[in-house]
């Protein structure tokens, strides 16, 4: 008797293990920088898990002189699908009404959801991801630059 009841309290302990571990939660973690004559993008990130997916847009730096004075600036991140621009992030900052403007951050800015990405879209987010930053000066000049951004599987 007692011998039956060890095996039923076994057999209950291990069903009760067995059913509490969580599966394990697939992670894909991507990394992306890049740069031209005039801007650099590093430190991006994207990270796709079974619940989340978030793109966070890395840090820009500008070689030589950082844009000051700015009254509008446009960053976007986006990518070629089916022969279309596709947009991940988007910012944009306006200055109205003050006679001085602004500088652009540099922290590009994140964004996430459970339905971030679709189908094939990290496929063509790696072959295809790039940044531009456009804006105006408080003089009415404007500047505009553009990158293509190399991503890498990092996990």
């Amino acid at each position: 008797m007692k011998k039956k009841l060890a095996i039923i309290t076994l057999i209950i302990v291990v069903f009760l293990i067995t059913s509490n571990i969580k599966k394990q939660e697939k992670i894909e973690i991507y990394s992306f920088s890049g740069e031209n004559e005039a801007v650099t993008i590093n430190n991006g990130l994207i990270i796709v898990t079974g619940n989340l997916e978030k793109f966070i847009g890395g840090d820009l730096s500008f070689k030589g002189e950082k844009p000051s004075d700015v009254k509008y600036s446009n960053t976007k991140f986006f990518f070629y699908k089916d022969g279309f621009v596709d947009t991940i992030l988007n910012n944009s900052l306006s200055f109205e009404g003050t006679a001085k403007g602004t500088h652009i951050e540099q922290d590009m800015g994140l964004i996430s959801s459970k339905d971030l990405f679709y189908g094939d879209d990290l496929e063509l987010i790696q072959k295809s991801l790039n940044f531009s930053i456009s804006g105006i000066y408080m003089n009415g000049e404007s500047f505009k630059y553009n990158l293509i951004l190399d991503v890498k599987k990092a996990y």
